[in-house]
């Protein structure tokens, strides 16, 4: 190894992970390197740099987006992601308050080695060239729009009611620091926003003194410090005097002194239902103890049905909100933050006094539950154990604070990340001690409160001033004037996207994919399981087939694992239920906090119930669908530590059958389904896959029955109906009815992810559960095993055919537009084409493919993606955060047919960087035991493609030729982009409606346009009429594999 400024400060193992820390200083440059070695098939590296700025300019923001765009000896854009593709890596960042965080992803040590230097050289030393600005941060195009990567990201969120009301909480706290700003960038500003600013920004913050690079994963350690140590002899020296540390060694802001109290507005339509946020300066956020006490008494007020606020204001008739969330910031001193969420606007004004008051009654010996406290401190400290086993990111996390915060000499690392020691000590804290905490930052320390409202006109107001803004644009510049901006693009786009010479590509050797050591699990099966072919020589098999009991009724799919804990899945098909019975599964999923009968016939409460099950768990869950796939499954899971795997297996039992639905219990979960509403449509995504839900599927449909928004007049009836007994008598026995239907041993598969050289008698276990489940049904279940609910079965003729149709829907909340244009392609999985259907995929919406340069590239959107369901028989082409979907459908379209006509080649690189992409994007989805564990049952069990799936994939990948590709484009992704053969959904703003309708419809679509009314009458409008309607920030990416 090269001699090495680089000097050790911390070497140390954590005490409850399968992890070792160590972290070295550059004595000459001062740039910090820390390893968290923690075996895993993926190498994830965080480059923090501390950025703090006392304006809303945007710099920190768009330095994210502006590095990756060349650096000094790689001045070519898309050089690193480029590369990236090659090396089975993937890149990304993060702006936030106080730092700015650039990621690499990599399946195995070898690529992330070859990037490591490359990547950094672009965080130190990038171009940042007046191009790059123009097309990453800000231009206006030839139709007079505002177009920009980073601008068309900020346009889809500064209008959201957190986005205000989190910003005017931050301007109210924090008056001196940095604190205080928008480092995203307001759209104002970034109009305006020069790139001489930017460049200047960078020369003061991204310095070796204020960078740290850290790393996760298996790693060489010597060849890390070889690497980083000839990249560190290139850099500057330290200065004689030393830099100030953002946030550190700047000004600080104390805690208020009087209680602030502000009311802002964001547009919606919608004026019923409101957001709070209530907000505070709380203790050193380096001082572990009292940090996880704060997080703990945020966990007491909030976190589940049995909290403080959620009994006072959630769970109850008259609720005076859907949900209230507590979380931190970690900074210098920690923020502690309070939300509330569909807040009756009537209400709005006086809940945050009531939430106050509370909080000054309920800090009173007599009222403070100490045992509860203990019992959320012990789940934490479960949680947290859980975590840190399945990923090493809880630790990365703590390296990245400590970085920002701890001492230079690296002294905090160790004490922080080591031991548990601050749950150790607040467990000892007796009730008082918890009182002094509770008062000191809840009571006698001063929040801002926050009330956002929607206002009906403000959304007027900004629509019109948008709309005149363009029109008086257009005016000014005149044709000529247009003409000359869309040249100023073109010109831009030529420099940005110079070709990069060969022999710089060539310098760079693909890492072998058979040294990445993906994580194997072993697959048993029991009982009615056919799935599974045993390997009856196996040891673990064998161990665990010797506890099977004879003729076991109940279908068991066991996937062994290295484990402390063990998650258990309770799968059930909803095709069990009659399709009457689908829509009432939102409220029967209420079941998990209901109260419970016991053997002598009286009710245990939810509160003691929920207590119990929070004790006894580490998580609980119960949902629709399997790794986002399968749909119309129905998935009831619970994790618990290894001795309390028992108890999980009787917590199935007793939910399943010994729950009573109460009244009380019934009109909650009603009541927040009803009053989520306003939230729900105010989501632009959301509306858009609700559209999609239903038009593609059928009322024989748990993805259709269980959409809140498509549901919502049957709600509505029968919150009113079960407000009166002999509503909620009638409701209740379908209830049951449901249960009955359900949960039976037929209709049960249950996966095992466990160490089952940890876990007494795994399979044994079950016969308790399986003798009281066949009494509850009266005898033993007869006939077969429920067959797989498959997603085809509930497709409607539109969803089966996809073609012809395009469906908008407006949404007022946001500037931004979502689009799914979907085609038809075969529901099998292991077919010729469906792996060339992956690789196609890949090819285009891979970073510095074809799309992103396009589409993103160009400021068109935020995102631009191809995604495949197989089991859902579908090929889709989305648009996330558009700023003008109709141009990226056509230029999309224009690629996509140039490929499969051949004017555009298919390139031999990017046809290896598209395969290493996927080879990173299986490996990243399988990086831990439990995550392979799950694909493993999904491989086996769901999507019957075998064990060796992920074998057979790359094997399938690699012999797919560029040929190929193109016959692949020719055959089914034209198919995208012709309305005979696709079906379009798109979710956009009222102003943008008229066009978009227009455009689609002279495509050859049949276009609808629907409408939703402030109270939440569903219609329909033809193309002509315009439309107004709603949205909020949520995306929902389809998995590559």
């Amino acid at each position: 190894m090269r001699d090495s400024f680089f000097k050790l400060q911390s070497s140390f193992k954590a005490d409850y992970a399968p992890a070792s820390i160590r972290k070295w200083r550059s004595s000459r440059t001062g740039l910090q390197l820390t390893l968290v070695h923690q075996q895993s098939p993926i190498v994830n590296g965080y480059f923090a740099v501390g950025t703090e700025i006392l304006n809303d300019s945007g710099c920190p923001h768009t330095l994210e987006h502006l590095v990756f765009m060349g650096s000094k000896k790689y001045p070519w854009k898309g050089l690193l992601d480029i590369l990236g593709n090659l090396a089975f890596s993937g890149t990304n960042a993060w702006t936030a308050t106080d730092q700015t965080v650039y990621t690499l992803t990599t399946a195995g040590w070898d690529g992330f080695r070859m990037l490591l230097p490359v990547y950094l050289d672009h965080v130190l030393y990038p171009t940042i060239t007046d191009a790059a600005c123009y097309t990453e941060v800000y231009h206006i195009d030839g139709d007079a729009k505002d177009k920009g990567v980073v601008y068309s990201e900020m346009q889809g969120i500064e209008n959201q009611s957190y986005f205000i009301e989190g910003l005017e909480t931050q301007r109210t706290l924090y008056k001196k620091s940095g604190y205080k700003s928008e480092t995203g960038g307001l759209t104002k500003n970034l109009r305006t926003l020069k790139n001489d600013t930017i460049r200047q920004y960078h020369a003061d913050n991204y310095r070796p003194d204020n960078l740290c690079v850290i790393i996760s994963g298996s790693v060489d350690e010597s060849e890390l410090l070889d690497v980083m140590s000839q990249f560190d002899s290139q850099l500057e020296a330290l200065p004689a005097i030393p830099h100030a540390r953002p946030f550190v060694d700047t000004e600080h802001d104390l805690p208020l002194t009087e209680s602030a109290f502000k009311n802002v507005q964001f547009p919606d339509e919608d004026e019923s239902a409101s957001e709070i946020q209530i907000s505070w300066i709380g203790p050193d956020g380096r001082d572990m103890v009292l940090e996880q006490a704060i997080d703990i008494l945020g966990k007491y007020f909030t976190s589940s049905p049995i909290s403080l606020f959620s009994k006072n204001f959630i769970e109850i008739d008259h609720s005076l909100a859907t949900a209230s969330e507590f979380y931190t910031d970690s900074y210098y001193k920690t923020g502690m933050n309070l939300l509330f969420n569909n807040v009756p606007t009537s209400e709005a004004d006086s809940l945050p006094q009531k939430v106050l008051k509370l909080m000054e009654e309920h800090c009173d010996p007599s009222k403070l539950d100490l045992i509860r406290l203990r019992d959320l401190v012990e789940q934490s400290r479960r949680q947290y154990v859980f975590a840190a086993e399945k990923s090493p990111d809880s630790m990365v996390n703590v390296a990245i604070f400590e970085f920002s915060y701890g001492d230079v000499s690296g002294s905090d690392l160790q004490p922080w990340l080591e031991t548990l020691r601050e749950f150790d000590v607040v467990m000892k804290w007796d009730i008082n001690k918890w009182l002094e905490v509770y008062r000191t930052y809840f009571l006698e320390n001063r929040p801002c409160i926050v009330v956002a409202k929607p206002s009906s006109k403000l959304y007027l107001t900004m629509k019109e001033e948008n709309e005149k803004l363009i029109r008086d644009r257009r005016a000014e510049l005149g044709e000529e004037g247009l003409k000359d901006l869309e040249r100023r693009l073109e010109d831009a786009e030529a420099q940005n996207n110079k070709p990069i010479p060969k022999k710089i590509l060539d310098s760079f050797v693909q890492p072998d994919p058979a040294r990445i050591r993906f994580i194997l699990t072993r697959s048993v099966g029991v009982g009615l399981n056919r799935d599974v072919k045993n390997d009856p020589s196996d040891d673990v098999v064998k161990r665990i087939l010797a506890n099977e009991p004879k003729d076991l009724p109940l279908y068991i799919h066991v996937e062994n694992i290295e484990s402390n804990f063990a998650t258990i899945h309770l799968l059930f098909s909803s095709f069990e239920l009659e399709e009457k019975y689908l829509p009432y599964i939102s409220v029967f999923k209420a079941i998990l906090s209901l109260p419970m009968v016991k053997e002598d016939g009286d009710l245990i409460p939810y509160e003691d119930v929920v207590k119990q099950l929070k004790r006894d768990t580490v998580h609980y869950d119960f949902s629709s669908s399997f790794l986002g796939s399968f749909g119309e499954l129905l998935d009831f899971t619970i994790t618990v530590p290894n001795k309390n795997y028992e108890r999980g297996i009787d917590w199935f039992y007793r939910i399943m059958f010994k729950t009573r639905f109460t009244k009380d219990r019934v009109l909650v979960a009603l009541n927040k389904l009803v009053k989520s509403l306003p939230e729900i449509k105010r989501s632009g995504p959301t509306m858009m896959y609700s559209i999609i839900n239903k038009t593609c599927f059928t009322d024989r449909s748990l993805r259709k029955a269980c959409d809140t928004y498509q549901q919502e007049k049957f709600l509505i009836e029968l919150l009113s109906k079960a407000q009166t007994d002999d509503g909620f008598n009638e409701l209740e026995k379908v209830m049951n009815t449901i249960r009955k239907r359900l949960f039976h041993l037929k209709n049960t598969r249950v996966l095992l992810i466990l160490d089952s050289s940890k876990v007494k008698e795994p399979i044994s276990s079950w016969l308790p559960f399986v003798r009281k489940v066949e009494k509850e049904a009266g005898s033993s279940d007869q006939g077969p095993l429920a067959a797989l609910p498959l997603t085809s079965n509930a497709m409607s003729v539109d969803g089966l055919q996809k073609k012809k149709k395009c469906v908008i829907i407006t949404t007022p909340g946001s500037d931004a537009s979502y689009m799914s244009l979907q085609t038809a392609v075969p529901f099998d999985f292991l077919s010729k084409d469906s792996f060339k259907i992956i690789l196609g995929s890949e090819y285009l919406q891979c970073v510095e493919g074809p799309f992103w340069k396009a589409i993103r590239g160009t400021g068109l959107a935020y995102g631009a993606n191809m995604s495949k369901d197989f089991e859902g028989g579908k090929l889709s082409f989305s648009i996330y955060r558009g700023a003008d979907v109709e141009k990226c459908y056509d230029v999309a379209k224009k690629l996509v047919s140039d490929y499969a006509s051949g004017a555009i080649s298919v390139e031999e690189k990017m046809r290896l960087g598209a395969i290493s992409s996927l080879v990173s994007s299986l490996a990243n989805s399988q990086s831990n035991y439990f995550e392979a564990a799950s694909r493993g049952f999904f491989d086996d069990a769901l999507a019957k493609r075998g064990p060796e799936y992920n074998k057979r994939l790359m094997e399938e990948l690699t012999q797919i030729s560029t040929e190929d590709l193109v016959y692949i484009f020719k055959k089914w992704f034209v198919n995208l982009f012709n309305p005979e053969h696709s079906i379009c959904f798109i979710s956009c703003n009222p102003a943008q409606g008229d066009s978009i309708a227009k455009h689609f419809g002279d495509i050859g679509y049949e276009v609808t346009v629907e409408q939703a009314s402030a109270g939440g009458e569903q219609g329909e409008e033809d193309e002509e009429e315009d439309e107004e309607w709603e949205e909020i920030e949520q995306y929902e990416a389809e998995p590559k594999l």
